[in-house]
């Protein structure tokens, strides 16, 4: 068997890799020497505590953590060979955040320098990736079951529509014709509604860098041509942002699906209000795989909030909390989102209800912007 030096591309140094490899995870890690100092930290742990590698060298890891004395105790054992490994719940002080609960597991590294990795988790972070993949997958296995069911229903108006010229052809009187018409006009109808069910994203896409701002603002003003000014439409903008890869258009349609619907819900409310913000996330998953940057889009109104019984349904096609609407935009904006290889979700309760969408940079570096809950 060869030596480790084997797994690697020729003129690459192993530690070189390693740290790249490290640099990669999205959980926290943090490595100290004997006296508790921070030797090394990757690009999730900088984005957790909120300071750069550079500004954490050589600090002492206690300087974040609640629990000074506490955290004492373990890091003897540690040095003392009592423990090799540990986890617990610790509470960290984390910039612009206050303090945080963490799920914390120290390691021992052997040797005499007594060294030790940290891992910090937060606590729903499992669950955010558990809950993104199970979004993606239901979206998936929903796409294949509306595909044979449009077909099965696309097939019987191609006949029914068929009839009705042939019908129309033979009548003699115009009032009678009349009724075929319908009857054609209604399949029509059907079919464009199965077809922008199962084929909404499959034109030709053109992606190209876009000022995520540009699209925002013309989906505002288009909202306040359609429903007045009686709403107040407010942005939040991080202006830092580069530009993200797209198709404009798609996009632009995602926007204004969810803004059309956060405009009807604020119908006849008092102080009827809506939110754009727009912020980074450093090192997320999305849809199964890692970015170091990604856009977040947050769209918010002051409504009632999204009916119980359809929270959990919203992406579903005819699925719609109004009387009138054919629960068709959110689906769509989700198909949409999910071609770009990012993620689109919701929180909702009387008089909150945010949609987030997540879309992956990859042109350009950004090494320091405003997070979402900022």
């Amino acid at each position: 068997m060869g030596s480790s030096q084997d797994f690697f591309f020729s003129g690459e140094q192993p530690a070189r890799v390693a740290e790249d490899l490290v640099d990669c995870l999205s959980t926290a890690l943090l490595y100290l020497d004997s006296k508790g100092k921070i030797l090394f930290l990757n690009s999730a742990s900088e984005t957790l505590l909120g300071y750069s590698k550079t500004q954490l060298a050589g600090t002492s890891v206690k300087r974040f953590v609640v629990d000074k004395a506490l955290f004492d105790d373990i890091f003897f054992e540690f040095k003392a060979g009592q423990s090799s490994s540990k986890r617990m719940q610790l509470c960290w002080i984390i910039l612009g955040r206050g303090t945080v609960e963490l799920d914390t597991t120290l390691t021992h590294i052997g040797g005499e320098m007594s060294h030790c990795v940290i891992e910090l988790v937060e606590r729903n972070q499992g669950l955010q990736i558990s809950r993104e993949e199970w979004q993606a997958d239901m979206a998936a296995a929903n796409q294949a079951l509306l595909r044979n069911l449009g077909h099965e229903v696309k097939n019987p108006l191609g006949g029914i529509r068929g009839a009705a010229q042939l019908l129309g052809a033979e009548l003699p009187e115009t009032s009678l014709r009349e009724y075929t018409q319908v009857i054609i006009k209604e399949a029509d109808r059907l079919k464009a509604l199965v077809d922008r069910i199962l084929f909404p994203t499959e034109t030709k896409t053109l992606k190209t860098p876009v000022n995520i701002h540009e699209l925002t603002d013309r989906v505002k003003k288009l909202i306040v041509s359609e429903f007045g000014g009686g709403t107040a439409i407010k942005v939040d903008y991080d202006v830092s942002i580069p530009e993200v890869i797209c198709d404009s258009t798609q996009i632009v349609q995602v926007l204004l699906n969810i803004l059309r619907n956060a405009a009807q819900a604020l119908k006849n409310r008092k102080n009827p209000q809506i939110i754009i913000k727009t912020r980074i996330a450093r090192q997320i998953t999305l849809r199964r795989k890692r970015y170091p940057l990604a856009l977040q889009v947050a769209i918010k109104d002051n409504g009632p909030g999204i009916p119980e019984d359809i929270k959990s349904q919203v992406f579903y096609p005819l699925v719609s909390g109004t009387c009138n609407g054919h629960g068709i935009g959110l689906t769509v904006a989700q198909k949409i989102v999910h071609a770009h290889g990012g993620l689109i979700d919701c929180v909702s309760r009387p008089g909150l209800t945010q949609f987030v969408i997540n879309l992956p940079l990859t042109n350009g570096k950004l090494k320091y912007a405003s997070r979402l809950d900022s």
